[in-house]
């Protein structure tokens, strides 16, 4: 999907042939890279890749932009209602494939984003309409993602849709006097990807902390762990700013979103909930181990 050349290819065929322009991008990658890794985020591309080049054409262009972001040039596609079902298909085998990739707790609803735009219609040259998809597949994703949006030739169209709304519903459900706001999931997913624009266009600073438990006694049972677990996760909570975010990511694990804090408060924040740990005297239950990284806009 990818070698010397391959933008030329994609120009010449914008140029002299007609089809759909569409690029793909992975819908909460950056967040599954975090909580499982990045050997497990690259088993997932390399399945996106096998399930992209089964559901194409052999004399499709195909190449992989970097990360979780690719680009198709269907050749004498124009049937919107065909790329949709494309869209479908792929979508659905990406979650088909992430328990056999990480197993059956798979905590992270991944999905697929597609921007497209019809050549010759939408112009040959390949440059802009390239810009065009990207203006479809942000429309998508400033939508909520796992869909697919067609250039049109009203911009207006493409204005800024942003989730402040469900955001807000969340907040409220979950809301307390203190703490942080505890989300599920889907509302987690929502958030990580709002928080993840704001970094970009403002150039601002956040944290992520994975933070996980291991039974120090083997035989512990599940119930027991799990009261265990849950308990410490509502003092880690109480510990947080209203402005922090937490979620549980797996059976054993939470995932932290820490807005505004430089690496100081990082590592503040990291030793006051091991303090917690050892006060309450859980150090002799269960192992706890934390994965503090800042989140910085990425460099142009």
């Amino acid at each position: 999907m990818s070698g010397a050349g391959i933008i030329e290819t994609l120009k010449q065929a914008c140029a002299t042939e007609s089809g759909l322009l569409t690029i793909v991008n992975m819908d909460n990658f950056i967040l599954f890279n975090d909580i499982y890794g990045t050997e497990m985020g690259d088993k997932l591309i390399e399945e996106c890749i096998k399930i992209i080049n089964s559901v194409t054409e052999g004399d499709d262009i195909k190449a992989r932009l970097g990360g979780d972001e690719f680009l198709i040039f269907c050749r004498g596609l124009k049937d919107k209602k065909e790329l949709a079902e494309i869209h479908a298909y792929i979508d659905n085998k990406i979650n088909e494939s992430l328990a056999g990739i990480v197993g059956e707790e798979n905590n992270v609803s991944m999905g697929i984003s597609m921007g497209a735009v019809l050549v010759p219609e939408q112009g040959t040259e390949y440059e802009k309409l390239f810009q065009k998809a990207s203006k479809a597949l942000e429309y998508v994703k400033q939508s909520g993602g796992r869909n697919i949006a067609f250039y049109e030739l009203n911009d207006d169209e493409y204005k800024s849709v942003n989730d402040l709304e469900r955001i807000s519903d969340s907040m409220e459900e979950r809301g307390s006097d203190r703490g942080a706001m505890w989300l599920n999931h889907e509302d987690f997913s929502i958030v990580y990807r709002f928080l993840r624009r704001y970094i970009e266009t403002y150039e601002n600073l956040a944290c992520k902390m994975l933070i996980t438990f291991t039974p120090i006694r083997d035989d512990m049972s599940q119930e027991e762990f799990n009261k265990i677990f849950q308990g410490f996760g509502s003092m880690i909570n109480a510990l947080l700013r209203k402005s922090d975010i937490m979620m549980q990511s797996r059976n054993n694990q939470f995932y932290l979103l820490l807005p505004e804090m430089n690496e100081k408060y990082m590592e503040l924040v990291a030793k006051r909930i091991e303090r917690k740990w050892k006060e309450v005297k859980l150090d002799r239950l269960m192992d706890m181990s934390i994965d503090a990284r800042m989140i910085e806009p990425t460099k142009k």
